[in-house]
């Protein structure tokens, strides 16, 4: 019924809209109806008014109370009439309201809760291509357009279609030739809408992806401002982003203009003629016999109704146009297909303290977009309670091994196996539980420690949560800090030092205590120190547990059991790092770089 993906509606969308659709259409009769009796009555009125057989005289006192009891019949036939038909046309006129905006309330809860389905589906694996302010701005700003979309357009659509039907059919019950008058300019209206439509539908196209990548480009800026100050490039992205706002301003100009166009020639122009028309036409053929007073004052009033749909059409359209483009958007978004091939499975491994084996077969894997895959045939075990260290230059595929690790990417060939058991066959949240991952740049939630904490384990107690962060050496921190476990951490984790940071990170994963850990160079931002004490509570961490190691400095890998070495997406080298210095492959040439600048650094101090 309305013409959009079934996606962006619920069923109580679809309610509300038919209440809207139903009590709007019915306003129309209603209002007819309250025009015709308050003709009626005008009528009566004038009929009194010329049979008073006193009127002439000079009894003007009798004569008056003549008329007073002939206006007390008027109100005792017709107030009552009038009074609930204004009553009925208020009442449908509520419902018609509630109707619309009940049924942008669902709507726009709907999408929002789709879009965020959609980003989950999708995964850190294919959102880390996209921009997370266009996303965020169509979920916010850009679903608030879709407000007026359901709440004016579809009902609205239909209203303004019906109303000249329904009009002009009064308008010929009273008098034809008025009627015919009146239906002459009534096409006018679509040809124009029509004619502007397609310029319109281009313009706020444009004016939707300018809002997207403006938000984009400010939320870069307001997340990269200690960046931005350390290059002294505040300003010139301050002057950058006013430069991208003078854009958009202009295409929202223009949009105005269009709207402004339709506004004057429509409501004003169109409106006022119309209204001219059905008064002159009325008056001329009330002098000539063919009408009655009231007749003319219903046809006049009834005129004025089309003036309410032309108000509908260019309202309606400005917003669907507007709307369409969101909607666009929105459903562009969810047609992106997951990059998991079969997510329903809720088949449960074995749960284990210690660790689980992982083996990939053959695996290959590109990026939606991308020239060439980002795994290529890589095929490698990982034996439980071994310690695997996964090296590489930059864009070898180390990430996009662990988002295949974690799921949140599927091969496009190859197998990835659990306890000898294919991760397809597996729940999601199954594989997820076996995983605890340390990242090189953690993400923090706002909030506090204490909230940071419990995304690893719920219900932990305080007992547990202490444990955790005495493992990860904050716990001089936390009793340092007036608040302590709940001290806020701030935006992304901003009010904690980077090596903080890491340390609550590394506390996330001792808490959820997974039998597989997958650490990418969890001691990078940590002084020399520090690092010390970490490695011991990694080891606790990792202690008979499987652990896949991504390093990018040597240095970390060296108690590793074996070391796996990636070059361009495919598996180079494999074994122990004595094997691999005897090799004098890629590992052994990295060694060898790294201790001549040591020895250079250490000649020039």
């Amino acid at each position: 019924m309305l013409g959009v993906d079934d996606r962006l509606i619920t069923p109580d969308t679809m309610k509300w809209v038919k209440v809207g659709l139903i009590a709007g259409l019915a306003t129309v009769p209603a209002t007819i109806a309250l025009y015709y009796v308050l003709g009626m009555a005008v009528d009566s009125a004038y009929l009194a008014w010329l049979q008073n057989p006193a009127l002439n005289t000079e009894n003007f006192i009798w004569s008056g109370k003549d008329i007073t009891v002939q206006a007390g019949n008027l109100a005792v036939v017709y107030l009552p009439w009038l009074v609930g038909l204004v009553l009925l046309k208020s009442a449908l006129s509520w419902l018609f309201r509630t109707g619309q905006f009940r049924a942008s309330s669902e709507a726009k809860l709907n999408v929002r809760d789709q879009i965020y389905k959609q980003v989950v589906q999708l995964g850190p694996g294919i959102l880390g291509k996209r921009r997370t302010g266009e996303i965020a701005n169509t979920a916010t700003e850009g679903v608030e357009y879709l407000d007026y979309y359901f709440s004016v357009y579809f009902v609205q659509i239909w209203i303004a279609i019906a109303i000249p039907f329904f009009l002009c059919a009064a308008i010929f019950w009273i008098d034809p030739i008025v009627g015919w008058w009146m239906l002459a300019g009534v096409p006018l209206t679509p040809l124009f809408v029509g004619s502007s439509a397609k310029g319109f539908r281009r313009i706020s196209g444009t004016n939707e992806e300018v809002k997207n990548r403006n938000s984009a480009n400010y939320l870069d800026s307001v997340q990269g401002m200690s960046t931005l100050k350390m290059f002294n490039q505040a300003m010139r992205r301050g002057k950058q982003i006013q430069a991208d706002n003078e854009v958009q301003r202009k295409v929202t100009m223009k949009l105005l203009l269009v709207a402004q166009v339709q506004f004057v020639f429509l409501e004003l122009g169109f409106a006022l003629f119309s209204t001219a028309v059905a008064m002159g036409v009325s008056l001329f053929r009330l002098s000539n016999g063919f009408m009655t007073p009231g007749e003319a004052v219903a046809v006049v009033l009834l005129s004025l109704e089309f003036s309410r749909t032309l108000l509908l059409i260019g309202e309606f359209f400005f917003a669907g146009a507007l709307g369409r483009e969101v909607a666009a958007n929105v459903v562009k978004f969810l047609d992106e297909k997951s990059p998991l091939k079969k997510t329903g499975s809720s088949r449960r491994g074995s749960d284990k303290d210690k660790g689980i084996s992982i083996e990939l077969q053959d695996v290959t894997f590109t990026y939606p977009g991308a020239d060439e895959p980002a795994i290529k045939n890589l095929s490698m075990t990982l034996q439980p309670g071994e310690t695997v260290a996964l090296i590489g230059k930059s864009g070898s595929g180390k990430t996009t091994v662990t988002n295949l690790l974690l799921r949140t990417l599927d091969p496009d060939s190859g197998r990835i196996l659990f306890d000898g058991v294919p991760e397809e066959e597996l729940s999601l949240e199954w594989i997820r539980e076996q995983i605890g991952l340390v990242p090189q740049d953690p993400f923090l939630f706002y909030g506090t420690l204490r909230d940071n904490l419990l995304m690893a384990k719920a219900d932990a107690t305080e007992e547990e949560l202490m444990a955790a962060m005495t493992a990860a050496e904050l716990k001089e921190f936390v009793d340092a800090s007036p608040d302590g476990l709940d001290t806020k951490v701030g935006d992304q984790g901003t009010a904690l030092s980077g090596g903080q940071a890491q340390r609550l990170a590394i506390a996330r994963a001792i808490l959820k205590d997974a039998p597989i850990v997958i650490l990418d160079e969890p001691t990078s931002q940590i002084d020399v120190e520090t690092e010390a004490l970490l490695n011991r509570a990694l080891e606790r961490l990792c202690a008979n547990k499987t652990v896949l190691l991504i390093a990018h400095r040597l240095s970390t890998i060296e108690q590793a059991d074996r070391i796996i070495v990636m070059d361009n997406g495919a598996l180079a080298e494999n074994g122990t790092r004595d094997e691999l210095i005897q090799q004098g492959g890629i590992y052994a040439t990295m060694l060898q770089t790294k201790h001549a600048i040591e020895d250079a650094a250490a000649a020039a101090g």
